[in-house]
């Protein structure tokens, strides 16, 4: 199973084998991205860390913006 991913911070798009369907925040620590600084959309739906990721999807990692 492959799941393509989009990394907008590093701008990087990348191709993840899966053995099985797991959970954004299940591929987020797999490929060490800091939750606080990214916004997950799958399929170009925002989506919860809790949604499941299966072969095929699209998953982007958005980088949040923040200022003072």
């Amino acid at each position: 199973m492959q799941v393509k991913v989009f990394l907008e911070r590093q701008n990087e798009e990348k191709k993840v084998e899966l053995d099985k369907e797991i959970t954004v925040a299940e591929l987020m620590q797999r490929l060490d991205v800091n939750r606080a600084e990214v916004i997950p959309v799958k399929n170009n739906e925002l989506v919860t860390e809790d949604s499941t990721v299966k072969a095929g999807d699209e998953v982007k990692f958005l980088a949040v913006i923040s200022g003072g």
